[in-house]
């Protein structure tokens, strides 16, 4: 097809259809339907979406654009593809790319999960302003239709449209629009919203790779809460990782995802440290590693590492086999030498999460003495941090971001955490601003308030508007600058007064 149009970076291919739509002047659903798919009964699915087979017919083979990756790149299967054992991903990969009607909802779990999508698409009215700036339209971005990503990385909340997921009329694709998608100041950002974000994004970036079998996940949670000290002999302690999670996370936030752990046998928390029966979804897994893993996970390499790791039967691991005495040494010199570089938790962590588990098999009295042994080490060698040198630099860096973009009209606010968001270690900085008094102290006089924003893109709107002859009116302008009169601070009400008197 001539003029179909290529998908943005991270745009639903449900959106890219809605785009064909509005592109060539097609109001019908049931027309749209039949140019795209020659077929008038397809379902408008926003998520997981069929027939991508057909899709990619559209466009000239030289682009590269095939079933598969419109299917990594477009949709939200990333999501579940980690957690449902390579059979099963292998055969909704082979449904979802043909065409033909398929079920992907019911054998991904998505149907029955715990985690419910939002009723509404939603959109951050930061990005909409700058896909209107650099694309002269509005897609739907597919990061933001994901519950627990409620944050976006650069502007703040996530809000919801007037679009339902699931439209009464369910064969119709809804484009988005200005209408549907209003431009206003945002809440602000909090920090685990951000945190959940930024996974949820790794983890749709992740790619087609192979993925772990149930009975691989189920030992790897097994020996997660062994080295986190959650067991006593053979019995994991469920009520320990259960105060672990809900400490990390608290109450509100569990409930809010429908995760609140209640204690019961039949809990999705003590059920994910048991033998894997079934998937569990994106998020439960999320929740749990991050609790126990921090903040960076690292995911493409952890699911690697999980793939990777062979299962041992049961009745092998209570008979304890004779193993290779070669491979026992090597695991060693391996473990030693990488221990001694980064310590025990981060090689735990790493790509040798598989000797890990391995030589805790095996040898667990000689890696227990062998990481106390590096650990102290490690500590000893620790550098001490120059506090007074790194917050030189670091203001000499915010003092340069200011200077070449404080004249940049477009600009989200220049708020403390979008100058954090400037820098390259700004977790680090910000858990640390008590140890840097410069950097304070910038903040404190340069972060742009809230009215001085409201100024600055009501300022935006009569430049680029601005005419000789033009007359405008308050709700023009206010429109014009994505601001509305309730929200507006009692500063920038005199600063359009003053305008007004001019």
């Amino acid at each position: 097809m001539i003029g179909f149009p290529l998908p943005y970076r991270d745009e639903l291919i449900y959106s890219t259809i809605a785009r064909h739509g509005v592109h060539s002047g097609i109001t019908s659903p049931k027309e749209l339907l039949f140019d795209v798919f020659g077929d008038r009964k397809i379902i408008a699915t926003s998520d997981l979406p069929s027939h991508l087979g057909q899709i990619a017919r559209l466009y000239p083979h030289s682009l590269g654009i095939t079933p598969e990756r419109l299917l990594y790149e477009n949709t939200l299967f990333p999501l579940y593809a980690p957690f449902i054992g390579e059979t099963r991903r292998r055969a909704i990969v082979k449904t979802l790319t043909v065409n033909k009607k398929c079920s992907a909802h019911l054998s991904l779990g998505a149907a029955a999960s715990r985690v419910q999508q939002s009723a509404y698409l939603r959109y951050c009215p930061g990005c909409i302003e700058l896909q209107l700036k650099h694309h002269g339209e509005l897609y739907w971005t597919r990061t933001h239709q994901v519950t627990g990503a409620d944050v976006c990385s650069f502007h703040g909340k996530l809000v919801d449209s007037s679009i339902r997921r699931h439209d009464v009329h369910r064969h119709q694709f809804q484009a988005a629009s200005l209408e549907a998608c209003p431009v206003y100041q945002q809440n602000g950002e909090d920090r685990q919203g951000m945190l959940l974000s930024n996974s949820v994004s790794e983890l749709l970036n992740v790619g087609d790779i192979k993925v772990p079998g149930f009975e691989q996940w189920s030992s790897w949670y097994r020996y997660l809460a062994i080295s986190n000290n959650f067991s006593k002999g053979r019995k994991i302690i469920h009520d320990g990782i259960r105060e672990r999670v809900v400490s990390f996370w608290g109450t509100k936030r569990l409930a809010s995802y429908g995760l609140i752990t209640d204690g019961t046998e039949s809990n999705w928390l003590t059920c994910i440290f048991r033998k894997h029966r079934k998937a569990f979804s994106y998020l439960e897994h999320l929740v749990v590693l991050h609790a126990f893993m921090g903040e960076t996970l690292g995911l493409k390499g952890l699911i690697d590492d999980v793939a990777r790791s062979v299962v041992i039967p049961k009745a092998e691991r209570q008979s304890m086999p004779v193993f290779n005495k070669c491979r026992l040494l090597e695991y060693r010199r391996i473990w030693r030498s990488v221990v001694k570089k980064i310590g025990a938790k981060r090689a735990r962590v790493s790509r040798c999460g598989g000797i890990y588990i391995w030589l805790y098999r095996h040898d667990p009295d000689w890696l227990i003495a062998a990481n106390s042994r590096f650990k102290n080490r490690t500590q000893c060698n620790v550098n001490k941090v120059d506090w007074e040198a790194r917050d030189v630099k670091i203001v000499k860096q915010l003092i340069s971001i200011r200077d070449a973009r404080e004249l940049k009209l477009h600009d989200p606010r220049h708020s403390k955490n979008w100058y954090l968001n400037q820098l390259a270690h700004k977790t680090t900085i910000e858990k640390r601003l008590s140890k840097l008094p410069l950097t304070r102290l910038f903040f404190d006089r340069y972060c742009e308030s809230i009215f001085e924003y409201q100024i600055r893109r009501i300022t935006r709107t009569i430049i680029l508007n601005a005419r000789g002859d033009m007359e405008f009116t308050k709700c023009w302008l206010l429109r014009k600058s994505g601001l509305s009169e309730e929200r507006l601070t009692s500063q920038a009400k005199l600063f359009i007064k003053d305008i007004f008197r001019l």
